[in-house]
């Protein structure tokens, strides 16, 4: 469990929270302080705390680590913050030292609780105020104590916090009742006990360089995300039982598959002899083509999102029974959704499996990772451990915050998105660098932000689509694609792919597609009264 989920597990809370370390580095930082930073949370880490909350060369005046860094207990003080808007806000700060080296700093904003004491005039209005700012002030002594644990209690995947001497600091609910232990007390067990062990695991980060681990517990399969802090280590486990279940079924159905084709090889030799076998024998392989054709579009999703404010389309059209291309729309927390376009190299049911085995690692490691490079990294190294051909995968993954309309982007190889801007009414490409999937370990991958707006349009696509041919081998081409995009770019989104679609039609005169072409298009609506007005 990496600190991108650490922030997002306590993206939901009230308070801003930061830990810093005795140099004022700053070590965690939740995605609330991003409203005074204006920074993500993983642009502050290792970065001087004065400096990126409130833009100082030097510590505050009135921190308490400068004051005395071996200070104990909870420290409490008013701050006067300027945000990266110039807003100005007052915030109530606790500062708690829960380390030798590691200090935990959280801010509740009283901005208008101080406005208010600000402007009172008699002696009634300033007992109010008063009795409101203890009630605050009592709110944030039971969040330093309760917060961490009723957060964690509530996830739904198991979550243990040890410390270097293996020692459990907090287990959730989930975790004690998948562990079976039943009412024992966790405070004087320790953590391997928790996984049936007698002695600290072999794969225990304090020991190694692990980040992650798969164990057994009784009849389940759980996955295990290990995030290293200070002399603490969060463990984040979820159940992956049918997902590895999954991974087994398709690896088993290739080997299968492979060994039918092996057989066919064979036959292919004594052709004249065994004619009628074989036209027996290929239509049994037919016909699980087919089969695998449906249960390839068996894995895209049966219905796409509905979310206010937006709008959503898509087609998948593979060049023959089965194909590689694949699409996805993976629901997240706090109102983020992942949108997945890929393309599997090659036809046909080697392809199709790939995808499968894509779709799978998609769906089960990549959940709530907002960051569409950190999820196309892990994607990449666990395909590598899994595709042992010459086949690659090109992706492009948007992470959307519906929210406010930011794109995370990421491309593994992949075409360009082409967005459509409404108030420039231009097409603009949007790609970012990086290597396909599943061949080289390792791998890194650029990051970019997008917005959407009003009226604009998100268009991601295969590239079936731009080199789909005519009689004459010529390709349809991004400029004719394009024009269509802002012809259509007032039509709803399947309303757009369905005259595009039939653009592409026309132009190839009915020739066969060769090759697969998925689209998804992503749009934000208009308002209803600017509509009315066109």
């Amino acid at each position: 469990m990496d600190l991108n989920t650490l922030t997002r597990l306590f993206d939901g809370l009230d308070s801003y929270i930061i830990a810093v370390d005795s140099e004022f580095n700053i070590k965690f930082a939740n995605g609330r302080v991003s409203l005074i930073s204006g920074r993500h949370p993983d642009e502050m880490l290792n970065r001087k705390c004065y400096s990126v909350i409130h833009g100082y060369n030097k510590p505050c005046k009135n921190c308490p680590i400068a004051e005395n860094k071996d200070f104990t207990g909870t420290k409490v003080i008013i701050k006067d913050i300027v945000t990266y808007k110039g807003d100005r806000m007052f915030a109530r700060s606790a500062f708690t030292r829960i380390s030798d080296d590691l200090y935990v700093s959280s801010f509740i904003d009283i901005t208008d609780i101080e406005k208010e004491r600000l402007e009172l005039t008699h002696s009634s209005k300033e007992s109010k105020a008063n009795n409101f700012r203890l009630a605050h002030e009592r709110n944030i002594r039971d969040n330093e104590i309760t917060f961490l644990e009723k957060a964690i209690d509530n996830m739904a995947q198991g979550i243990m916090i040890v410390d270097d001497s293996y020692n459990i600091k907090t287990i959730n609910k989930m975790l004690k009742e998948t562990s079976q232990l039943g009412k024992k007390d966790f405070e004087n067990i320790k953590c391997y006990n928790v996984y049936g062990f007698d002695e600290p695991c072999k794969d225990c980060p304090f020991k190694t360089n692990n980040s992650k681990a798969l164990r057994q517990m009784h009849d389940k399969h759980m996955t295990i995300m290990f995030s290293k802090f200070d002399k603490f280590i969060v463990e984040s486990l979820r159940d992956t039982t049918r997902e590895i279940k999954l991974i087994d079924d398709i690896r088993e159905s290739q080997e299968e598959i492979k060994e039918k084709q092996r057989q066919m090889s064979i036959m292919n030799t004594d052709l004249l002899r065994m004619n009628e076998k074989l036209k027996t024998v290929q239509a049994l392989i037919e016909d699980e083509l087919k089969q695998v054709g449906h249960i390839q579009e068996s894995l895209l999703p049966e219905n796409l999102p509905q979310v206010s404010g937006y709008d959503f389309g898509a087609t998948y059209i593979p060049a023959e029974q089965a194909g590689g291309d694949y699409y996805d729309c993976i629901q997240m927390s706090n109102n983020y959704w992942g949108f997945v376009v890929a393309d599997v190299s090659g036809h046909g049911t080697p392809a199709a499996v790939i995808m499968a085995i894509t779709r799978a690692i998609m769906r089960s490691y990549t959940f709530d990772v907002i960051s569409a490079s950190d999820a196309l990294t892990m994607v990449n190294d666990i395909l590598c451990d899994n595709i042992h051909t010459k086949d690659f995968v090109t992706m492009f993954y948007a992470v959307l915050n519906t929210n406010n309309g930011m794109f995370n982007l990421a491309s593994a190889g992949h075409n360009p998105v082409l967005f459509f801007d409404s108030s420039e009414f231009i097409v603009k490409k949007i790609t970012a660098s990086g290597m396909f999937l599943g061949t080289f370990e390792g791998l890194n991958f650029e990051e970019k932000k997008w917005h959407i707006e009003e009226g604009d349009i998100f268009f991601m696509y295969t590239d079936g689509l731009v080199e789909a041919m005519n009689s004459q081998r010529e390709q349809y081409g991004y400029d004719r694609l394009v024009s269509k995009l802002m012809m259509f770019s007032d039509y709803p989104a399947e309303r757009l792919i369905k005259e595009v679609m039939e653009d592409v039609r026309d132009f190839t005169a009915g020739a066969p597609f060769e090759d697969d072409i998925t689209i998804l298009v992503i749009k934000r609506n208009k308002k209803e009264k600017e509509i009315e007005n066109k």
